[in-house]
Protein backbone atom coordinates (compact mmCIF):
# COMPACT_ATOMS: atom_id res chain seq x y z
CA UNK A 1 0.00 0.00 0.00
CA UNK A 2 3.09 2.27 0.94
CA UNK A 3 4.40 1.69 -2.60
CA UNK A 4 0.90 2.47 -4.31
CA UNK A 5 0.72 5.38 -2.15
CA UNK A 6 4.80 6.59 -3.56
CA UNK A 7 4.66 5.75 -7.42
CA UNK A 8 1.05 7.14 -7.10
CA UNK A 9 2.51 11.02 -5.37
CA UNK A 10 5.61 10.08 -7.55
CA UNK A 11 3.70 9.89 -10.75
CA UNK A 12 1.64 13.12 -10.02
CA UNK A 13 4.94 15.48 -9.15
CA UNK A 14 6.15 14.32 -12.41
CA UNK A 15 3.50 15.31 -14.13
CA UNK A 16 3.30 18.71 -12.79
CA UNK A 17 6.88 19.33 -13.29
CA UNK A 18 6.64 18.89 -17.20
CA UNK A 19 3.29 21.27 -18.07
CA UNK A 20 4.36 24.19 -15.44
CA UNK A 21 7.09 26.82 -16.62
CA UNK A 22 9.33 28.81 -14.74
CA UNK A 23 8.63 33.12 -15.54
CA UNK A 24 10.74 35.03 -17.03
CA UNK A 25 10.73 38.76 -17.23
CA UNK A 26 8.48 41.55 -19.31
CA UNK A 27 9.79 44.63 -20.24
CA UNK A 28 8.49 47.26 -21.95
CA UNK A 29 9.36 50.83 -23.39
CA UNK A 30 7.92 53.63 -21.64
CA UNK A 31 8.47 57.84 -20.45
CA UNK A 32 8.92 58.21 -17.24
CA UNK A 33 9.29 61.01 -14.83
CA UNK A 34 11.07 61.55 -11.91
CA UNK A 35 9.42 64.27 -9.33
CA UNK A 36 9.68 65.14 -5.95
CA UNK A 37 6.75 65.92 -3.59
CA UNK A 38 5.63 69.23 -4.01
CA UNK A 39 7.59 70.18 -7.76
CA UNK A 40 5.33 71.42 -10.19
CA UNK A 41 7.90 71.77 -12.98
CA UNK A 42 9.10 68.30 -14.04
CA UNK A 43 11.67 66.97 -13.10
CA UNK A 44 14.20 64.26 -14.83
CA UNK A 45 12.69 62.64 -17.32
CA UNK A 46 13.07 60.23 -20.39
CA UNK A 47 12.50 57.50 -22.38
CA UNK A 48 13.22 54.72 -19.81
CA UNK A 49 12.73 50.76 -19.58
CA UNK A 50 10.26 49.07 -17.70
CA UNK A 51 10.75 45.44 -16.32
CA UNK A 52 8.60 43.41 -13.96
CA UNK A 53 9.27 39.89 -13.20
CA UNK A 54 7.76 37.38 -10.67
CA UNK A 55 7.06 40.77 -8.55
CA UNK A 56 10.38 42.35 -8.82
CA UNK A 57 10.10 45.95 -10.88
CA UNK A 58 13.61 47.77 -12.64
CA UNK A 59 12.96 51.14 -14.00
CA UNK A 60 16.04 51.85 -16.33
CA UNK A 61 15.91 55.70 -17.16
CA UNK A 62 18.28 56.58 -20.19
CA UNK A 63 20.22 58.80 -18.33
CA UNK A 64 22.15 56.18 -16.66
CA UNK A 65 19.30 56.00 -13.24
CA UNK A 66 18.36 52.75 -12.28
CA UNK A 67 15.66 51.88 -9.64
CA UNK A 68 15.16 48.17 -8.91
CA UNK A 69 11.81 47.14 -6.54
CA UNK A 70 11.86 44.16 -4.26
CA UNK A 71 8.37 42.95 -3.34
CA UNK A 72 7.37 44.20 0.20
CA UNK A 73 5.36 42.62 2.84
CA UNK A 74 1.84 44.09 1.22
CA UNK A 75 0.56 44.04 -2.22
CA UNK A 76 1.68 47.11 -4.08
CA UNK A 77 4.62 47.57 -1.58
CA UNK A 78 8.44 47.59 -2.55
CA UNK A 79 11.87 48.66 -1.46
CA UNK A 80 14.45 49.68 -3.55
CA UNK A 81 18.02 49.09 -3.74
CA UNK A 82 18.60 51.22 -1.19
CA UNK A 83 16.27 49.83 1.24
CA UNK A 84 13.84 52.76 0.86
CA UNK A 85 10.17 51.92 1.09
CA UNK A 86 8.25 52.30 -2.12
CA UNK A 87 4.63 52.18 -2.83
CA UNK A 88 2.61 51.78 -6.48
CA UNK A 89 -0.03 54.26 -6.34
CA UNK A 90 -1.05 53.88 -9.46
CA UNK A 91 -1.29 51.16 -11.51
CA UNK A 92 -3.57 50.61 -14.68
CA UNK A 93 -3.96 52.04 -18.33
CA UNK A 94 -1.27 53.29 -19.83
CA UNK A 95 0.45 54.96 -16.67
CA UNK A 96 2.10 53.61 -13.36
CA UNK A 97 3.21 55.90 -10.39
CA UNK A 98 5.54 54.61 -7.56
CA UNK A 99 5.60 56.90 -4.65
CA UNK A 100 8.83 56.85 -1.86
CA UNK A 101 9.27 57.01 1.57
CA UNK A 102 11.35 60.33 0.94
CA UNK A 103 9.24 61.77 -1.32
CA UNK A 104 10.12 60.97 -4.85
CA UNK A 105 7.61 60.07 -7.21
CA UNK A 106 8.30 57.90 -10.49
CA UNK A 107 5.72 57.94 -13.19
CA UNK A 108 5.85 55.47 -15.90
CA UNK A 109 3.42 56.28 -19.11
CA UNK A 110 4.20 53.38 -21.44
CA UNK A 111 4.69 53.96 -25.08
CA UNK A 112 2.14 52.76 -27.95
CA UNK A 113 4.98 49.90 -29.12
CA UNK A 114 5.29 48.75 -25.34
CA UNK A 115 5.88 44.74 -25.78
CA UNK A 116 4.03 43.28 -23.14
CA UNK A 117 0.74 44.31 -24.83
CA UNK A 118 -0.63 46.31 -21.60
CA UNK A 119 2.84 47.95 -19.97
CA UNK A 120 3.02 45.53 -17.46
CA UNK A 121 0.37 46.87 -15.70
CA UNK A 122 -2.56 44.76 -16.77
CA UNK A 123 -3.89 47.88 -18.45
CA UNK A 124 -3.48 49.51 -21.62
CA UNK A 125 -4.00 48.78 -24.74
CA UNK A 126 -5.43 45.28 -25.68
CA UNK A 127 -4.62 43.60 -22.34
CA UNK A 128 -1.87 41.64 -21.28
CA UNK A 129 -0.63 39.37 -24.41
CA UNK A 130 -1.07 35.98 -24.13
CA UNK A 131 1.99 34.52 -24.22
CA UNK A 132 3.16 36.93 -20.91
CA UNK A 133 0.34 35.98 -19.00
CA UNK A 134 1.74 33.40 -17.08
CA UNK A 135 5.48 35.39 -16.33
CA UNK A 136 2.27 38.41 -15.38
CA UNK A 137 0.69 35.64 -12.76
CA UNK A 138 4.04 34.57 -11.27
CA UNK A 139 4.59 38.46 -10.20
CA UNK A 140 1.64 38.67 -8.98
CA UNK A 141 1.72 35.74 -7.24
CA UNK A 142 5.37 36.39 -5.45
CA UNK A 143 3.98 39.91 -4.06
CA UNK A 144 1.20 38.65 -2.78
CA UNK A 145 2.31 35.40 -1.29
CA UNK A 146 5.73 36.79 -0.11
CA UNK A 147 7.31 33.69 -2.59
CA UNK A 148 10.74 33.59 -4.29
CA UNK A 149 9.99 34.12 -7.77
CA UNK A 150 12.68 31.23 -8.06
CA UNK A 151 9.84 28.72 -6.40
CA UNK A 152 6.80 29.54 -8.83
CA UNK A 153 5.84 27.72 -11.33
CA UNK A 154 2.98 28.49 -13.90
CA UNK A 155 0.93 27.10 -16.61
CA UNK A 156 0.12 28.69 -19.94
CA UNK A 157 -2.78 30.77 -20.08
CA UNK A 158 -6.13 29.45 -21.12
CA UNK A 159 -9.42 30.50 -21.97
CA UNK A 160 -12.78 29.52 -20.07
CA UNK A 161 -16.38 30.60 -20.23
CA UNK A 162 -14.97 33.84 -22.37
CA UNK A 163 -12.47 34.50 -18.92
CA UNK A 164 -8.82 33.71 -19.01
CA UNK A 165 -6.83 32.12 -16.31
CA UNK A 166 -3.38 31.25 -15.39
CA UNK A 167 -2.45 28.19 -12.68
CA UNK A 168 0.35 27.95 -10.48
CA UNK A 169 2.43 26.55 -7.67
CA UNK A 170 5.20 26.77 -5.12
CA UNK A 171 5.98 25.09 -2.34
CA UNK A 172 4.08 24.83 0.77
CA UNK A 173 3.83 22.46 3.83
CA UNK A 174 2.43 19.60 3.83
CA UNK A 175 1.75 20.08 0.17
CA UNK A 176 2.23 22.59 -3.06
CA UNK A 177 -0.25 25.19 -2.57
CA UNK A 178 -1.85 26.16 -5.83
CA UNK A 179 -3.35 29.11 -7.04
CA UNK A 180 -4.98 30.78 -9.91
CA UNK A 181 -4.68 34.01 -11.49
CA UNK A 182 -7.92 35.74 -13.15
CA UNK A 183 -7.67 37.44 -16.51
CA UNK A 184 -10.84 39.19 -17.69
CA UNK A 185 -11.89 39.11 -21.75
CA UNK A 186 -9.90 41.75 -23.00
CA UNK A 187 -7.08 40.10 -21.05
CA UNK A 188 -6.94 42.18 -18.24
CA UNK A 189 -5.22 40.90 -14.97
CA UNK A 190 -8.28 40.87 -12.23
CA UNK A 191 -6.71 38.59 -9.22
CA UNK A 192 -4.38 35.97 -8.21
CA UNK A 193 -6.18 33.45 -5.22
CA UNK A 194 -5.00 30.62 -3.29
CA UNK A 195 -7.02 27.02 -4.44
CA UNK A 196 -7.93 25.41 -1.15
Amino acid sequence: MKKTAFLSASLVAIALSGWLSTAHADSAEANCQVRKDGETKQGQSGPCTFSQRQGYIDLDLRNGETYSLAPGSQPNHFKDQKGNKVVRTQAGGDTQEFKWEGGKKVTVTFTATASSGGGGGGGGGGGIAVADMGRYCAGEASAKFHVSPRDITTQAARQTQGMWEVWGQYPAQPSPQVFICSFNAERKFLSVDKNP
